[in-house]
C-alpha cells in the first residue's frame, strides 16, 4: 500500500496547476506562496497549497 504524499513536487504540481512550466516556477516563487526549498528541490504541501489557492482565488473575486 503506498502512502500518500504530503507535498507536490513541480512536476506533480504542474499535474494540478495546468498551468505552462514557466508560469507555474513564476508563482511558486511569488510572494506569500507556501513552498519548502531543499537544495534546488522546491516541495508544494498539499494543505498549505490548498489554502494559498482558496485565498488567491477569494482575492480575485473581491477585486
Amino acid at each position: 500500500m503506498k502512502a500518500e504524499q504530503l507535498c507536490y513536487d513541480m512536476k506533480a504540481l504542474q499535474e494540478v496547476m495546468p498551468i505552462g512550466k514557466n508560469n507555474l516556477y513564476n508563482m511558486v516563487h511569488s510572494e506569500g506562496f507556501p513552498k519548502i526549498v531543499i537544495g534546488r528541490r522546491i516541495l508544494v504541501p498539499k494543505k498549505a497549497f490548498e489554502e494559498w489557492l482558496e485565498t488567491a482565488a477569494l482575492q480575485s473575486l473581491e477585486a
